[in-house]
């Protein structure tokens, strides 16, 4: 599993995702396809946090690099924002519920704070924790799970070479294990033990692209894969740009 494969795989899934709410929301596909066709969708956002750990474990030794890419985060979370609020809230302006952006960011960002103390893991764990915090504060999608989720996968891959294909698989399913029991703490409004379980039922097979990407994901070879300039300047701009295609044609429909 080459860096290219996932990110097709990313992208494909969040574009899924995101036809479905419109369609949807237009009126043009029952509950039960909108269920499953975001069921799909589900196995974008695990792939991106991988790629994102993945591409700071590589960047991290060179600040120039850190400060371009957290400045592409920044742009594309400017110009995606206001267009996500529009499809999904019909606004241009909504602070209840932010992107996947402010994950991604928030993330890449305490990745890059915590790795300042990389030898203290203590101080890792706190930054990881704050982070959480702060995303869980502004809404930002997946909350607290997501920075968990970015963090434990930064501290996986960093053994990753290291590692075989089991202890490679057994690492990703901790990982993802801890990050489906924290996504449903959060989908319970961070409740008690019943709670999570009561959320763990009520979401069905909505949950099982967590658990069925750790083969995948733990098949990751550490390889670019396919290069090509014109597609990774799409895949950095994919984002803003489909937003902006299903902005207008929600528009017409």
């Amino acid at each position: 599993m080459t860096i290219f494969v996932l990110k097709v795989f990313a992208v494909s899934f969040m574009l899924i995702d995101h036809i479905a709410i419109v369609l949807f929301l237009k009126g043009y596909i029952n509950f039960g396809d909108y269920s499953f066709l975001r069921v799909l969708g589900k196995f974008s956002f695990p792939i991106y946090a991988f790629l994102l750990a993945e591409g700071f474990h590589h960047l991290k030794n060179d600040p120039k690099r850190l400060w371009e890419h957290f400045t592409l985060l920044l742009l594309l979370l400017v110009l995606s924002e206001p267009v996500f609020d529009r499809i999904i809230h019909g606004t241009f302006r909504y602070y209840s519920g932010q992107s996947v952006i402010f994950t991604l960011l928030f993330g890449f960002a305490g990745l890059w704070l915590a790795e300042s103390k990389r030898d203290h893991a203590y101080f890792r764990v706190i930054i990881c924790v704050l982070t959480a915090c702060a995303s869980s504060f502004i809404a930002a999608d997946y909350r607290f799970a997501g920075i968990v989720l970015i963090f434990s996968c930064s501290a996986v891959l960093d053994r990753f070479d290291d590692w075989e294909y089991g202890k490679r698989l057994i690492a990703m399913l901790c990982v993802m294990s801890v990050y489906y029991l924290v996504l449903n703490w959060v989908g319970s409004g961070y409740g008690s033990p019943a709670a999570i379980w009561r959320h763990i039922c009520a979401m069905g097979v909505s949950g099982l692209p967590h658990l069925i990407l750790v083969p995948a994901l733990a098949a990751y070879n550490g390889r670019i894969g396919y290069r090509s300039k014109i597609l990774h300047h799409c895949y950095q701009w994919f984002y803003p740009v489909h937003l902006g295609v299903l902005c207008v044609a929600a528009a017409i429909l």
